[in-house]
């Protein structure tokens, strides 16, 4: 019965050491997993945030396959585990499936690239200039300097117009003033517009004076 003891013993040991080897082998191939696909995907994608987050997806994958590969060779019930951690998973997804979505919303925003930093878009009855776009939220700044926090999955879900692909915008700017400036004012706004280039000459622009 000693001897039974001791082999067991022995037997548990030998898997102990197999599993911190293949512990040791996974964390140093999950770091190159990592670093190829943080340069490859920064090649690919040119946007370093979602680069760095497709690399720590695959480096937990990675991680995750390592231990219960260890787990398998000790002698853990893998079954029950990867059940266990199925049902886990999918309580969470239920419990945080607005920011799942919004979170699937940012990453084809900023893979599909509907819309860039600096364009203006309308979704809604909101207009302004995208300033930020983050995994969850796409931030905008308004012509009244408002910012605006918008969910990504409106953005994926609703009609959003892009201004800026547009060859032409039309923006209109009301001045006020007295009447007796009208004459200046129609001649001097005119010849501004006239000379910046940025500024179309077919149709031209127009400057109107209202009593």
């Amino acid at each position: 019965m000693m001897d039974n003891f001791v082999l067991d013993g022995l037997d548990f040991a030998r898997r102990a050491v197999i599993a911190l080897v293949i512990i040791l082998v996974t964390l140093a191939i999950a770091r190159r997993i990592k670093n190829r696909v943080l340069r490859t995907g920064t090649r690919a994608v040119a946007d370093t945030a979602v680069a760095t987050l497709i690399a720590n997806l695959a480096y937990v994958a990675a991680i995750v396959i390592g231990v219960v590969t260890a787990l398998s060779t000790v002698g853990t019930d893998v079954n029950a585990l990867v059940t266990a951690l199925g049902v886990t998973g999918l309580a969470f997804s239920l419990a945080l499936q607005d920011l799942l979505r919004n979170f699937v919303a940012g990453m084809y925003i900023l893979l599909e690239k509907p819309f860039n930093i600096g364009d203006r878009i309308t979704l809604r009855d909101v207009d302004g200039v995208v300033e930020n776009i983050e995994l969850r939220t796409t931030l905008l700044r308004t012509t009244s300097g408002s910012q605006v926090i918008i969910p990504n999955s409106a953005l994926m879900t609703e009609i959003v117009t892009n201004r800026s692909l547009g060859r032409l915008q039309a923006y209109s700017i009301s001045i006020t003033g007295g009447l007796d400036l009208a004459g200046y004012a129609l001649t001097r706004y005119t010849a501004v517009l006239n000379g910046k280039s940025a500024v179309s000459k077919q149709p031209e622009p127009e400057v109107i004076v209202e009593s």
